[in-house]
């Protein structure tokens, strides 16, 4: 009797020990944006979600700047509506380490002032492990299509919440708050603004590409404007108050029929796939010449430093690039910091000032490019830029530890103090460092000696 039993508990301690050594995964959320107001609203996260598996152990990290963000564990109710006032759990110490340690829904939010609406947001479903294969069932007898009923037409709030308005994160925001909707004929828009600070330009799609708003086909100026869209096809609005347009207050939706549709035909057999073949490398690009901001230039930005990583986000940037700066003369400067002073917005030190408009620097080596203002508060105020450079040959490289990677003087510009020759070590991101994936699993080689262990006691119990 004594056998089994201790039979038995060996083999629940081998099953406890396998569980525990199972590799965990942390998660850190959005990866290098961080925890932060994110660029296009909270297509930003819900996208990052998208690419996670997430499991009962797992780790999230959210990576923000102490006293600039806090994250908050909600309810489904008030993180669809973004009420902060009574969170199940609330942090506001950057980073910041949350275990799943149950299945089921989780939801997150930032509780300081419109950082949720703005999309500061995540929603993610939590399994308990590896679900097993499904039974099979046998195949149900085919039907003839169902066609899909009209709906009744709907009335969509541009921008929800937040409104009509030169939006943070530049044009993706309402690109964004467009990408999951569907605008059917019979539909309804309503723009909502504060009277004499904004308005709505119905414009062509000409108009809508260069901001110039000098044409427009209908111009409402008063709040709230209601547009009807009767007709199908793509429709773009914007604003023609001064730069409204160039900082990213513009909307294309593309229209579609009554909502009802017929029957769909069975789609043509898929033809099997050619042979692999060799892949062919990519040719190497031409230079690239990039206007910092486009139209926006290099000024302090609406909505704070994610405009200017909004700009660059989807943006590739290769040695033997280019990058513009343009600003009016006495206002602003460039400078080429590391990545310390971009991170602490200390610009008293190690920089390459430049002060004449237009400023062109050349990207010379791969690796990380900080760049912001010396001008009071500009840093702060979200002026400042950080690009990954990678090689010529399309490969990236990490950049060295050692130094902020040195650009070549333009030749049209001044230059004041000596270019910095110090970096940290390790990268960072908006929200703070980013820790190394790690598992909070025992090493195997301890799991192997307690295994060795246990094994030698049931030796030595039934022989």
């Amino acid at each position: 009797m004594a056998t089994k039993l201790s039979l038995a508990i060996i083999i629940t301690l081998l099953a406890a020990l396998h569980q525990t050594t199972a590799a965990q995964t942390v998660h850190v959320v959005g990866d290098r944006l961080g925890w932060l107001v994110p660029p296009g609203g909270p297509i930003a996260y819900s996208t990052w979600a998208d690419t996670q598996t997430f499991a009962v152990g797992d780790t999230l990290v959210f990576n923000f700047t102490t006293g600039q963000q806090d994250v908050a564990r909600v309810t489904k109710e008030a993180f669809d509506s973004c009420d902060a006032t009574n969170p199940i759990w609330l942090q506001t110490s950057g980073p910041v380490t949350f275990t799943l340690n149950s299945s089921g829904e989780y939801y997150f939010i930032g509780t300081i002032a419109r950082h949720c609406p703005l999309g500061q947001k995540l929603a993610i479903n939590v399994t308990g492990g590896a679900p097993g294969p499904a039974p099979s069932s046998p195949p149900s007898t085919p039907s003839a299509p169902v066609p899909a009923s009209e709906r009744s037409p709907v009335s969509y709030v541009v921008g929800d919440g937040l409104g009509w308005f030169v939006p943070p994160g530049g044009e993706l925001f309402y690109a964004a708050w467009a990408a999951n909707k569907t605008f059917v004929l019979g539909d309804t828009l309503v723009f909502n603004f504060e009277n004499g600070t904004q308005n709505v330009a119905v414009v062509t799609k000409a108009v809508y590409d260069s901001c110039d708003t000098n044409s427009t086909i209908a111009l409402l100026t008063t709040s709230p404007a209601t547009i009807a869209l009767t007709t199908t096809g793509d429709h773009y609005f914007t604003s023609t108050y001064a730069r409204h347009c160039g900082l990213g207050q513009k909307l294309t939706v593309s229209v579609i029929g009554d909502g009802s549709s017929g029957p769909t035909a069975s789609p043509a057999p898929i033809p099997p796939p050619p042979p692999p073949s060799a892949p062919v490398p990519t040719p190497p690009r031409a230079p690239i010449t990039y206007v910092v901001g486009d139209r926006l230039g290099w000024l302090v930005p609406p909505g704070g430093a994610i405009a200017y990583s909004t700009w660059a986000y989807d943006k590739t940037f290769i040695v033997g690039d280019t990058l513009v700066f343009n600003f009016p003369n006495g206002t602003q400067d460039v400078a080429v910091v590391s990545q310390a002073a971009f991170v602490s917005c200390d610009t008293n030190t190690n920089a390459t000032v430049y002060t004449v408009s237009p400023v062109e620097i050349t990207l010379t080596t791969p690796g990380k490019h900080y760049y912001t203002s010396t001008y009071r508060r500009h840093c702060n105020l979200g002026q400042q830029l950080a690009i990954d450079v990678i090689a010529a040959s399309g490969t990236a490289t990490s950049p060295t530890p050692s130094s902020t990677s040195p650009e070549s003087p333009p030749s049209t510009t001044t230059t004041s103090t000596t270019t910095t020759t110090e970096s940290p070590a390790s990268a960072s991101t908006a929200g703070g460092p980013i820790p190394p994936p790690t598992s909070s699993a025992p090493s195997y080689t301890v799991a192997g000696f307690f295994c060795v262990t246990l094994l030698s006691i049931a030796t030595a119990v039934f022989f």
